[in-house]
């Protein structure tokens, strides 16, 4: 009768968050990604009650990686190419696209995790990019917001941001179903932006980028298996509290407080039928309460992702994902978020796994961001943006 209820309770969960989504700004999770590695992020990132890997159980959900059955390290690259185009009309003949030539940007990602044998603890490490983006605008004559006068000052326009965070973690095991876990965070932070504008600086201004910066918090979760197959998962990464960022300009050195927000995750997972798992997160990004994303006009918005495993035999294993967002960058907030057009659409993925032994697998993954738009109040300045992603990588258990 429980598993029964249970089983209801999940199926009910992922329904209704499924028919919600097309009824919100279904937008991109700002500047976060929306998982890490390629077995995480072919599940749309859901994974704070479905520890599938050790690169995704670190990130998600430090209390869960007592849940892996096996020792276990990973490796992965994702190499993600965007598509943006930034278009002005200031009237007649006064208007005009130009596209983005940012290339292909490579975030890495490591994991490792390993039960200490007669005890309940279980340790690991996690070394992943959790965030960024690359932009890098020409000057374009037919385009007034590019083409240095009608804007004095904006002709080629770059931008770029790359977040690492280090993770050491600690999961304990309370009882058989419970444990709980701990994980400090280290988190580097190099933004380039060329030129800068406000809030940063009054007026336009020429940048020459700055140093690493360097910052850190915590992240504490809990992961509990029920006897029926559904099993449940919490997490609250603290803000990351990161140095000021330094942008050196020809008239001095310019300051600007960028932490990483505060995100927080509740998951429900299903494993009560053979050879399937079903993951469903929702979370929370705080941006509205963040220095430098409060500043720039982002907001606070919700995220969910689905996600659906299935092992077809006993070495190939296919997953399928679903990831929808809020946008935090409104269209009030466009033209001051010029160069960051974080306002992807909803995610897409898809991947696989291929044990060659017993203990050495393949992963990969493929994620398609769906192309979206915002445009300033009048209309006058419009950011566009879709993405592709390729992930590969490998893991071994011990």
């Amino acid at each position: 009768m429980l598993k029964k209820v249970f089983t209801r309770l999940f199926v009910c969960t992922v329904l209704i968050l499924t028919a919600l989504a097309p009824l919100s700004q279904l937008q991109a999770q700002g500047i976060a990604v929306t998982g890490v590695g390629p077995v995480n992020r072919s599940m749309g990132g859901a994974g704070t009650a479905a520890p599938l890997d050790a690169i995704g159980a670190l990130h998600w959900n430090p209390g869960s990686i007592s849940a892996l059955q096996c020792n276990e390290i990973g490796f992965g690259t994702e190499l993600l190419s965007a598509s943006i185009t930034l278009s002005s009309n200031f009237g007649p003949g006064a208007s005009g696209s130009t596209n983005s030539d940012a290339g292909w940007a490579a975030i890495p990602t490591i994991g490792w995790v390993h039960h200490l044998d007669g005890t309940p603890m279980t340790i690991g490490m996690g070394i992943y990019g959790v965030a960024g983006f690359k932009n890098n605008m020409p000057r374009d004559l037919t385009n007034p917001v590019l083409d240095g006068t009608t804007i004095p000052g904006v002709g080629p326009a770059f931008g770029s941001a790359e977040i690492l965070q280090i993770a050491p973690t600690l999961s304990y095991q309370l009882t058989d179903r419970l444990s709980v876990g701990l994980a400090p965070t280290i988190t580097t932070q190099t933004v380039v932006l060329d030129p800068l504008g406000p809030p940063i600086t009054a007026a336009i201004t020429d940048a020459q980028g700055n140093r690493m910066a360097w910052g850190g918090g915590f992240q504490v979760g809990a992961y509990y298996r029920s006897e029926y197959g559904i099993n449940a998962g919490a997490t609250f990464k603290s803000k990351q509290w990161i140095e000021t960022l330094d942008f050196q300009t020809a008239g001095g050195r310019v300051t600007f407080n960028l932490d990483y927000p505060t995100i927080v995750s509740l998951g429900l997972s299903y494993t009560g039928m053979e050879n399937w798992t079903f993951a469903i997160d929702g979370r929370y990004f705080d941006y509205e309460h963040t220095d430098g994303y409060r500043e720039l006009g982002w907001r606070s918005v919700f995220a969910g992702a689905v996600g659906v495993q299935y092992r077809a035999t006993d070495r190939l294993s296919a997953r399928f994902g679903y990831n929808f967002n809020q946008n935090p960058i409104e269209s009030g907030a466009v033209a001051t978020n010029l160069i960051s057009p974080l306002i992807q659409d909803m995610n897409f993925s898809t991947g696989a796994t291929y044990m060659f032994t017993n203990q050495v697998a393949l992963n990969a993954a493929y994620v398609y961001l769906v192309n979206n738009s915002v445009s300033t109040p009048t209309g006058t300045i419009s950011n566009e943006i879709s993405a592709h992603s390729l992930l590969a990588g490998v893991s071994v258990k011990y």
